[in-house]
């Protein structure tokens, strides 16, 4: 009785979670507007920024949140397995060039929430229990780091939302 009920809370918090997490997409990215790029176009665009700028982990990180964006507000789509990937390859990218500035380091440390959130979503009875503590330990760790990291804080704050929904 007590993991049926358990099972049906942790659903509940994972349709909650990736509701939230859409919704947030939505609020970093802006609404959608005819005539605005599409994701390859934003994606190749931050490409060639990258290119221009191979030491910036800035052009990078852009790159992974505009892919871990599109992986949490279409979870079923049949790229957003390719996404995760890339956007882990981005930040294995950043991390293979060791940064040393707190803001940096924040924004690394957000990307790993941002990524745990996306798994979350692509799968939440499996992935939520198994990573919404690793999501939460990123976005307090890059909060830590740059308490003015207002990417994580917008993450962190629905982050916990959902959590708190999930909780009542």
């Amino acid at each position: 009785m007590t993991s049926q009920i358990s099972n049906v809370r942790t659903k509940q918090f994972c349709y909650r979670l990736m509701a939230l997490t859409a919704f947030v997409f939505v609020f970093l990215c802006g609404h959608a507007q005819q005539g605005q790029p599409s994701m390859a176009q934003q994606l190749a665009a931050l490409q060639r920024l990258e290119a221009m700028q191979p030491d910036s982990i800035g052009p990078k990180c852009q790159q992974a949140v505009l892919l871990l964006g599109y992986v949490c507000t279409h979870p079923q789509d049949g790229k957003a397995q390719q996404y995760l990937e890339e956007a882990q390859r981005m930040m294995g990218k950043i991390e293979a060039m060791q940064p040393q500035k707190a803001a940096d380091q924040s924004d690394l440390a957000m990307l790993h929430g941002f990524y745990y959130t996306a798994m979350i979503v692509m799968n939440p009875q499996q992935n939520g229990p198994r990573y919404y503590q690793q999501a939460l330990d990123n976005y307090d760790k890059a909060l830590k780091l740059n308490p003015n990291n207002e990417m994580a804080k917008q993450l962190q704050q629905q982050f916990r939302q959902g959590m708190e929904a999930q909780t009542k």
